[in-house]
């Protein structure tokens, strides 16, 4: 009977570990899946900026052009005087706008790293929490007393200091 017990208990075991296992590659395979997504979000991220910028600068040159036939149509020379005031104003608030979109997209990328960063913790926290589980239960399914007990009675466990009992005086 105690043979038949012990080989369902290692049957158990032997199912536990493979179980977890495939949880743990679930669990892998999903970090994968956020690693993936991660990266096509922080190449959306660059796309939009890069398209607002190429917006922005479409509008820039559009806007220096119409300053510049202004100037023409009133006999202003396009390089001189008021024109390249109002010429270096559109040009400095397209700067500025372009300084704020790259202070933006910085921004952006960092918080999706940081959340890439904390996937990463979590997931790395449940692997470790089914580690720790199946640890558990394989102690908890061993009876590791009657074992030690068993194995501080032979003459290797006596030798080594197991089994203090007999030896002491």
């Amino acid at each position: 009977m105690l043979p038949a017990l012990l080989a369902f208990q290692a049957a158990g075991l032997v199912l536990d570990y493979r179980s977890t296992r495939n949880n743990q590659k679930l669990i892998q395979q999903g970090r994968r899946l956020e690693n993936a997504a991660f990266e096509t979000n922080l190449e959306a991220v660059r796309l939009e900026s890069s398209e607002a910028s190429l917006a922005s600068m479409q509008e820039l040159r559009q806007n220096l052009g119409t300053q510049i036939a202004q100037q023409a149509a009133r006999g202003n020379a396009a390089g001189a005087g008021m024109s390249i005031t109002m010429q270096a104003e559109s040009v400095g608030s397209f700067n500025k706008d372009e300084k704020t979109r790259r202070m933006n997209l910085l921004a952006k990328e960092s918080s999706l790293r940081a959340s890439n960063i904390l996937s990463g913790l979590h997931t790395l926290q449940s692997e470790t929490q089914l580690g720790q589980a199946l640890t558990s239960r394989i102690f908890n399914t061993i009876p590791t007393s009657q074992i030690s007990d068993k194995f501080g009675k032979t003459a290797f466990g006596k030798k080594m200091g197991f089994g203090l009992s007999e030896g002491v005086s």
